[in-house]
């Protein structure tokens, strides 16, 4: 496949706003009250760890705790994460003294392995996590917060890391316990090929509304050519694109400052249903109300479908398995009631240290080395994201012109604003069965979309006045932009 060569590397592109001031899981919340306790309510005092891990840009590593091993799990392992993490850990080995043992556990199973391993006090020194798990992993005490070994190298990051995905932790848990691996932005991958064929022209750097990717979709649908305009997700994750679309309308927000829900009004039930109907008018496959990420991906690639709204990171699986001339990448549309772009900036997986670990600041040496410029450039070139660093340059495909360009230019709009969570609280067994089992139900004819819808927000109305009551000074979440709210 010929790769384009762009001549604006992520350095410049780092110059612009975004980089001068981005699959769902989940599992049983059988947390342990005794296991609630100081993990979550104080940082951990300020070590060694984190001067070394700041010097490290010169390229010397502290040796200070060579002869420490640790343990490290990988959620979401692949060939390519694998290969990458254990070539990385004999780097660091090299570099520290530390060993690394690497284990891992599929993404599907990763949740509850991790309860169970929580639950029992047998968690690993670093894990990687998904934020839907941060409300359960910080009441539990299984992870621990790390802003005082981040301390003054918070300069390092890029203000997507700072302004929306720290500022969020802050908001619903008073501190920051994670550092991404890498950076996401969501976007709508459109077959070109499929669009030259009808005469339909895409300019990705012009605005464009949900009506409009609607409509798109209803065209590239051609049965008798056994193609379909959309990967429609229908399983587990089924909401989540869903509930940004839904958020458009009620300005990025989930609840109001006083903790209703936002989602119960005539204009988000159309919404709704607007959405189900690319499933209901045949625009996307039948089987597809039981696809998840891996069938999404697959099936726009093998030519069964016509777009694909997924993070960034899909763009890695296309480079190498589409010739350019087959896809391209459009902004994630405009709300339709105030023309802001409502996208998540999000990390795929971040890196944690456990409630557990007895080596805390050999752990945060491990987390600054995986993170370090030239480290990351490779691990993000390798998975398809986007750099949290801001010296993290060298990399090709982020320039105007790269395969990058568009997610880059999403993040750098000034009407971009970042939407908030389901909730503060824990949703994490919403997330594994009622979302996506109402939206089915609704599929399959079962209910109407209003039940459907109102069983959706009356269960997360309920979290939402049970933590309110067990928190009466906790904060409510707004919508987050780079310059934060």
């Amino acid at each position: 496949m010929k790769k384009r060569v762009v001549s604006i590397l992520l350095a410049s592109a780092m110059a612009v706003t975004a980089f001068t001031g981005c699959g769902g899981g989940g599992g049983s919340s059988a947390a342990e009250a005794s296991k609630t306790s100081e993990a979550g309510s104080a940082a951990p005092e300020a070590s060694a760890a984190s001067e070394a891990g700041s010097a490290a840009a010169s390229g010397e590593w502290s040796r200070e705790f060579e002869g420490t091993s640790l343990s490290f799990l990988d959620v979401a392992p692949s060939d390519v994460r694998t290969s990458y993490y254990e070539g990385i850990f004999q780097k660091f080995y090299e570099a520290t003294g530390i060993q690394v043992e690497y284990q891992s556990v599929p993404w599907d199973d990763a949740a509850n392995k991790l309860t169970v391993l929580g639950a029992s006090n047998t968690l690993p020194d670093v894990m990687t996590t998904w934020n839907g798990w941060l409300g359960q992993f910080t009441q539990s005490g299984w992870v621990i917060p790390l802003d005082d070994y981040i301390g003054d190298t918070v300069s390092e990051y890029t203000d997507a890391v700072v302004n929306i995905l720290w500022e969020s932790e802050k908001t619903r848990y008073n501190h920051i316990y994670t550092v991404p691996d890498g950076l996401m932005v969501k976007g709508i991958y459109v077959r070109k090929d499929w669009c030259e064929e009808l005469n339909i022209e895409l300019d990705p750097t012009k605005a464009w509304t949900y009506d409009e990717y609607f409509d798109l979709v209803e065209k590239l649908t051609d049965p008798e050519k056994n193609r379909y305009g959309a990967s429609f997700r229908g399983a587990r994750g089924a909401l989540d694109p869903l509930w940004v679309y839904l958020q458009g309308y009620t300005n990025g927000a989930t609840f109001d400052q006083k903790g209703k829900i936002q989602m119960t009004t005539d204009e988000c039930l159309t919404a709704f249903n607007k959405w189900l109907d690319i499933y209901r008018n045949h625009w996307a496959p039948e089987d597809s109300i039981n696809w998840g990420f891996t069938e999404m991906v697959d099936n726009f690639v093998g030519g069964l479908t016509g777009t694909l709204i997924n993070d960034s990171e899909v763009a890695a699986t296309l480079i190498n398995g589409m010739d350019d001339s087959q896809w391209t990448v459009m902004p994630m549309p405009t709300s339709e009631k105030d023309g802001k772009i409502y996208n998540t900036i999000n990390a795929p997986y971040a890196y944690t240290i456990s409630g557990n670990s007895e080596n805390p600041d050999a752990s945060w040496l491990l987390i600054q080395y995986l993170t370090a410029a030239e480290n990351q450039a490779e691990y993000c070139q390798a998975t398809g994201e986007i750099p949290i660093k801001k010296d993290a340059s060298g990399l090709d495909y982020y320039g105007a012109d790269g395969y990058y360009g568009v997610f880059l230019q999403e993040m750098n709009d000034e009407t971009l604003a970042v939407p908030t969570s389901f909730g503060t609280f824990d949703f994490t067994d919403l997330h594994q069965g009622l979302f996506h089992e109402e939206i089915q139900s609704c599929l399959l004819g079962d209910q109407d979309a209003k039940t459907s819808l109102d069983n959706i927000c009356n269960a997360l109305q309920t979290r939402m006045d049970e933590y309110m009551a067990e928190n009466p000074d906790a904060g409510i979440e707004v919508a987050l932009t780079m310059k934060g709210q």
